[in-house]
């Protein structure tokens, strides 16, 4: 069910990207410093802290009035987290070998997406030459690679055997910030992103994890 209301919403989404009339297109780059992690639905496993991470890209806004935008782009970003795993038995395949881990130990894994979003952007009215925007919508994460870091084995930065991930997952993004005018069109962008996963970025036993992030985006608007 939740997968269908994804579809629909990605679905009506690019219907009304492609048939709005715009009164102007705007594009932008952006550079975000961000912090993910990864959570459990079950007690199998439990979230042993964050990763650091960037996200970096593009952005393009398809004005169709004034103060409001539908907005895709593109971008890298790398995301993932350490857990912690309450039971044993549990194993995890890199390209190097397969390590089985015990009760209590801990493991890295990260992973290098490119994202598309598909969302709405709302400004206020300028004030000066500054404006307060939110961006939200969903996101399509196709997954490029993945790596894991696991003390009780000494592996140090092993590609994950893609059998551990899906090829693509979707999330919701929440975006915030001010934007300063240039003059013209032209801005620079500022403020705060959060993202988390609505279907599962990982495979098997590991699909019960989740992954959110936060960060701290800069962009410049053209």
């Amino acid at each position: 069910m939740r997968k269908n209301i994804t579809l629909a919403f990605v679905i009506i989404s690019f219907m009304g990207l492609t048939n709005v009339n715009a009164q102007r297109l705007a594009f932008g780059v952006f550079g975000e410093s961000q912090v993910s992690w990864l959570t459990s639905d079950t007690k199998a496993y439990k979230s042993d802290g964050v990763t650091i991470g960037f996200n970096a890209g593009f952005t393009l806004e398809k004005y169709f009035a004034e103060r409001y935008a539908i907005t895709t782009g593109a971008s890298i970003a790398s995301m993932g987290g350490n857990i912690l795993f309450n039971n044993s038995g549990d194993t995890i395949s890199t390209l190097d070998g397969s390590y089985t881990l015990s009760q209590g130990a801990s493991a890295k894994i990260k992973g290098q997406y490119i994202s598309v979003p598909l969302g709405l952007k709302f400004k206020t009215s300028e004030i000066g030459y500054t404006t307060f925007y939110a961006d939200l919508g969903l996101k399509a994460n196709v997954a490029i690679k993945g790596h894991t870091w696991i003390n009780e084995h000494n592996v140090d930065r092993e590609v994950l055997d893609r059998q551990h991930y899906n090829f693509a997952f979707i999330s919701y993004f929440i975006n915030a910030g001010i934007q300063y005018s240039l003059g013209g069109p032209s801005s620079i962008q500022a403020g705060l992103t959060f993202t988390n996963n609505l279907t599962n970025p990982l495979r098997g036993s590991y699909s019960v994890l989740n992954i959110g992030t936060t960060g701290i985006r800069v962009g410049l608007i053209f």
